[in-house]
């Protein structure tokens, strides 16, 4: 996302991303670098920030701005920690494409082709704070309560002068302690009713100064058990460094060299990427050298979705950041997915299914069951704690058996070879059954700690009229349970704060419309 004034090294790094992004299965989510000087932002251009509304409570402070389409522009510790961090914002702003920021990514890949061209590959994809021109995203409504801020943004496709995004994302900002919890929002209502491939998404992304330069987090096969964390470090001068990461503990953070910094925790998320812009010699928030950590799941964005989810700010020393997430509710151990009214992070290559909204059950149409798959969203298991596995599905397809395939940690992608998959017969007259994937005996998954599954057919004929159709999955025959794995019960504060209920502030808006550029695709 951020202005990148150095032509040579874009033309490289952004060459890389691009070509990435053509390959069909990896329509990743990615920080927007732009040769366009208009991007800088309004702050940056006047020096000081603008149309700023903040809240504090003693530990920290946080603040929004309409100026950057009422994304996060400002996060600061309201206490040095005897000299060890700064109390100014950490929170880089030189343009509008960085600040802590939703960005939503859908197809065509080739929608940007006539936007800034720079961007030709970049797809559908508009962003909280605002475009590639220096317009900053509509705010609709943005509200203040003693310890809340509400905002609601018609964003703009990053890629195009001055054009709405089809879509608006709201959140919900409060504050607990040295905790900045967001509930966010993202509805869709695109004129173009196609179901385009999932996309990583970036929910959020966190730009943050160069100061903060080090990410931590841990990616070993016994997370919770506080287990030496990893680190990832750019190296000096004139670093441009951008990955995946896949921790296994679902949080990421960015701190100085005393270890104080922001984590980013967003519960039961390991698709991660992070990154170092440019070099460390200036820390403002309008120079654009940076440090990027994003949650970068999966997402199928249909054209009517409404999407929610919540994340969390965690601003101290790095493993204060890693004892606050041990002490929130655990992931599952195992397959828990109830497609009653979402598709819980599931998602599909080539597939697709019958649109949103879901309602019990996914139908997944089947129309090239060589390439047709059925992805899981990341996890980590531990491969013995599911012996068993229980599918509760329909079947009407060519094929007399389905093959679960598996991610085991370490390894980079989802790989098909015949120790990572078992095969499980299905009966084709659709009908709704339990499967039962039987494990107990199969060392390839037994042995090893596991990141994904899988779901495809074994024979590649096709019929007319081929689908699959999915109310659960889980480690019972019973089906999933009601609530996850959880910690014991914290006792009751005695000080709640105000809780966060999304719709409980009214909208100003009676109407809201998108005027699309004179423009063909």
């Amino acid at each position: 996302m951020p202005y990148f004034p150095y032509r040579k090294q874009f033309s490289r790094f952004g060459a890389i991303v691009i070509a990435l992004m053509m390959v069909q299965e990896i329509m990743i989510a990615q920080p927007r670098f732009s040769t366009n000087p208009r991007n800088i932002s309004p702050a940056a251009r006047q020096g000081a920030p603008t149309d700023e509304t903040t809240i504090e409570n003693g530990q920290i402070k946080v603040g929004v701005s309409t100026a950057y389409g009422g994304s996060i522009t400002y996060m600061a510790f309201l206490d040095s920690k005897g000299g060890k961090v700064q109390t100014t914002n950490m929170v880089n702003n030189p343009d509008l494409g960085r600040q802590i920021q939703i960005a939503i990514y859908g197809g065509p890949k080739d929608y940007s082709k006539n936007g800034d061209p720079g961007w030709v590959g970049l797809g559908w994809n508009p962003i909280q704070a605002g475009d590639v021109y220096g317009n900053p995203s509509q705010v609709v409504s943005i509200q203040k309560q003693s310890n809340q801020i509400y905002v609601k943004t018609i964003p703009k496709q990053f890629a195009y002068n001055n054009e709405p995004g089809e879509s608006t994302i709201e959140h919900w900002i409060r504050l607990e302690g040295n905790v900045i919890k967001v509930h966010a929002k993202v509805v869709l209502s695109r004129t173009d009713k196609t179901q385009y491939a999932a996309r990583q998404q970036e929910m959020p992304c966190m730009y943050l100064n160069s100061d903060y330069k080090t990410t931590w987090y841990y990616k070993g096969n016994t997370p919770f058990t506080n287990a030496p964390l990893d680190a990832l470090k750019p190296t000096f001068p004139n670093n441009y460094v951008y990955g995946e990461a896949s921790p296994t503990e679902p949080w990421m953070a960015s701190v100085n060299d005393n270890g104080y910094g922001v984590g980013l925790y967003v519960p039961n998320n390991y698709e991660w990427k992070w990154g170092y812009f440019g070099d460390s010699g200036n820390n403002s928030e309008f120079s654009t050298s940076s440090s990027y950590v994003a949650a970068t799941n999966f997402v199928l964005l249909d054209h009517n979705i409404t999407h929610e989810w919540d994340y969390e700010f965690v601003l101290g020393h790095y493993n204060e950041i890693r004892q606050y997430v041990y002490t929130q509710p655990r992931p599952t151990s195992g397959p828990n997915y109830k497609f009653s009214s979402t598709r819980n992070g599931w998602y599909y290559y080539t597939a697709r299914d019958s649109g949103w909204p879901i309602n019990n059950k996914l139908h997944i149409l089947l129309e090239d069951p060589e390439n047709d798959h059925i992805k899981s969203p990341y996890f980590f298991w531990k491969g013995r704690d599911t012996p068993k596995m229980y599918i509760r599905g329909a079947f009407k397809t060519q094929s007399s058996s389905f093959r679960l395939s598996w991610r085991r940690i370490e390894d980079k992608v989802l790989d098909r070879d015949p120790n990572r998959y078992t095969e499980f017969p299905v009966i084709n007259d659709g009908q709704m059954r339990t499967y039962v994937v039987d494990l107990s005996q199969n060392s390839n998954w037994l042995n090893y700690n596991i990141g994904q599954l899988e779901l495809r057919s074994v024979s590649t004929a096709k019929g007319p009229d081929d689908w699959v159709e999915l109310e659960w999955i889980a480690q019972s025959a019973n089906g999933p349970s009601d609530t996850p794995d959880v910690k014991p019960p914290d006792p009751p504060d005695p000080n709640p704060p105000l809780v966060c209920q999304p719709g409980c502030i009214p909208i100003v808006v009676k109407k809201t419309r998108y005027i699309m550029a004179n423009r063909k695709r």
